[in-house]
């Protein structure tokens, strides 16, 4: 590499590392959102049978509407749900443990708001209890909230428009009654 290249190359190398060292780069200056969401109750559930055996297993999926609060000052609790969650999650491995049986996920949803919608993506897991069993092929099923929520996981985030436009996170999905999640959104671009 000739000398004029290297120490052009050398020297801009030198400013990136300086401006990402004190700060330069934007990242404590970008807007940061967070939230907490309330899962309340099921609206809807459906058992999709890919290999129509009846039974929920690998390639299999379940998907569901979900009534949701985003909490804030009207909004307290479950008792004013204020948007929807829509989640597909297609099941990608069955384990048994302690003898319960947790069905491993590829897990994507959308939380819907009046004011935006934001997406989420991450490995989540089903325990179906007796109630949440599929017994016939594709179609309706009642779902428990708990067999939505059995474990904690997390989540990415993505904006989908209106107030949420621009913003990328993740999300700490916690099992708990009723179940919730922790949202930290940030802006993908200075402010």
């Amino acid at each position: 590499m000739p000398r004029p290249v290297f120490a052009v190359v050398f020297g801009s190398l030198l400013y990136l590392l300086a401006g990402c060292s004190t700060g330069g780069s934007g990242v404590d200056q970008r807007q940061t959102k967070q939230l907490k969401v309330l899962f309340c109750n099921v609206k809807s559930g459906t058992f999709i049978d890919a290999n129509r055996d009846a039974v929920l297993s690998v390639g299999d999926s379940v998907s569901y509407r979900l009534a949701v609060a985003r909490l804030s000052g009207a909004v307290q609790g479950c008792e004013k749900p204020n948007g929807s969650f829509y989640g597909l999650e297609e099941v990608v491995e069955r384990r048994v443990l302690d003898g319960e049986t947790v069905f491993l996920t590829h897990a994507q949803g959308t939380l819907t708001f009046k004011d935006g919608n934001i997406q989420t993506r991450s490995l989540g897991s089903l325990q179906l209890s007796a109630l949440g069993t599929p017994s016939q092929e594709s179609g309706s099923m009642k779902l428990p909230l708990g067999d939505l929520f059995p474990s904690n996981h997390g989540a990415t985030l993505i904006g989908q428009g209106g107030a949420f436009s621009g913003y990328v996170g993740s999300a700490d999905f916690v099992s708990d009654t009723p179940p919730y999640a922790l949202l930290k959104l940030h802006s993908q671009f200075g402010s």
